[in-house]
């Protein structure tokens, strides 16, 4: 039985390897906070900002694309009783290029970009530690691939003020 275990173990370890080359990149590195400095209040409006940094060499499709293009960004909230959008979101100027592949220009973001979610939260929120869940669903490509597109799903913590 000992000897099983040795051979088991560098077989398994060779298959997680395996696993782990056969990922897909991950060329976005994402972070999501809190843009108001001012105390969050159950009722009020508060801005989100969700940011990437991109790898060099890769590019993310930015929030505007034309019908038949590749898949915009698209940030939204999950149904949640904590807050929803007041308005659509808005991003940084991205790069327009022409794209030979779609036949159309493209939108896209390069090194890094931010895009800005309103929301309203509920009048009901209890003063303390809230988690609102947002999805972003985005394509990131380089010039020798493209990755198929894919929907994260974050959160940002706040800390909702006491009524006052």
């Amino acid at each position: 039985m000992h000897r099983s275990f040795r051979i088991v173990l560098p077989l398994a370890l060779g298959l997680c390897g395996t696993a782990l080359a056969d990922a897909p990149p991950e060329p976005v590195h994402w972070n999501v906070a809190l843009v108001s400095k001012d105390p969050i209040r159950s009722g009020s409006d508060a801005t989100l900002e969700v940011s990437g940094v991109i790898d060099e060499g890769w590019h993310v499709y930015a929030l505007e694309q034309l019908p038949h293009g590749p898949t915009p960004l698209h940030v939204t909230l999950d149904p949640n009783v904590i807050a929803v959008l007041a308005r659509p979101a808005s991003g940084s100027a991205p790069e327009k290029v022409f794209s030979a592949s779609f036949g159309l220009d493209t939108q896209y973001y390069t090194h890094s970009f931010a895009v800005r979610v309103p929301v309203h939260l509920s009048p009901d929120l209890p003063a303390g530690r809230q988690l609102i869940p947002l999805n972003v669903r985005f394509q990131a490509c380089s010039d020798r691939e493209c990755l198929l597109p894919r929907t994260l799903h974050l959160s940002l913590p706040i800390e909702v003020a006491a009524a006052g």
